[in-house]
């Protein structure tokens, strides 16, 4: 039985269809990544899954918890987490105070003042640990907005991975990065996967033949094609409609 399965999901605006009865599934421990051109659907996809769009057909299962109708939060509750294409923290705050929000809002504890957040040794502990697990720890006073691009990033998928999903939504983690960040970001992708499932959509294809067990095409808001990576890149038309080709966006 797999983790996750997404089955007949579609979207419209209007007279465009946006999402045309998609399909997939993602297995416990993979890396599932999404591709294709400008437009193909990709970013609606994930809003549909993360529940920022509604559906208007089709059904939502993970871990055997229907999500189908639920609002984003009860998503989270049942294990689903998402990272967005823009870098989401909170900029003033230090990117400890980032994690102890994180861990204490897994936690279910009162938001009450930093110094009695931090007497919270489980807590703290906690947000210590993803800080070192994220080669963040030398920057724990750090502002969050501060941050060099590519620790910035670090710290968003980190507060998404502190809220213990069984699947993990990233949408173009590597955007913007230069050529160390990107593969230290891909190491990271790579150590996760012992810990959660990710769905994965990014252009950078030298990082997705690395990271994914398998990948599903779309074009036009359709899967054009899904499978392993070599089916993937052997694959006469995603040839013809994205591979090859310069994805900018």
């Amino acid at each position: 039985m797999s983790l996750f399965s997404a089955d007949g999901l579609f979207k419209h605006f209007g007279g465009l269809v946006a999402v045309d009865r998609v399909s997939f599934a993602v297995e416990p421990g993979e890396i599932h990544a999404l591709i294709g051109p400008n437009g193909a659907g990709k970013t609606t996809l994930i809003n549909l899954i993360s529940g920022l769009l509604p559906l208007d057909a089709g059904r939502l299962v993970l871990d055997g918890a229907d999500l189908t109708g639920l609002p984003p939060y009860q998503r989270v509750r049942r294990g689903l987490s998402r990272c967005f294409q823009v870098t989401s923290v909170f900029g003033a705050d230090s990117v400890f105070d980032n994690l102890m929000l994180a861990v204490q809002a897994r936690a279910g504890s009162s938001f009450r003042c930093l110094r009695r957040r931090a007497a919270e040794g489980s807590l703290r502990e906690s947000a210590l640990a993803l800080a070192q697990k994220f080669g963040l720890d030398a920057a724990l006073d750090r502002a969050a907005a501060i941050l060099p691009h590519g620790d910035q990033r670090k710290l968003d998928v980190a507060l998404a991975l502190a809220t213990r999903p069984k699947l993990l939504l990233l949408d173009e983690p590597l955007a913007g990065m230069g050529p160390e960040d990107s593969a230290q970001m891909v190491a990271l992708l790579h150590r996760l996967r012992t810990e959660t499932a990710i769905l994965l959509v990014e252009h950078d294809m030298d990082a997705v033949f690395q990271l994914a067990d398998r990948i599903s095409v779309l074009d036009y808001g359709r899967v054009l094609a899904s499978g392993d990576v070599a089916s993937i890149r052997d694959h006469p038309e995603v040839q013809a409609v994205y591979l090859g080709t310069e994805a900018s966006g």
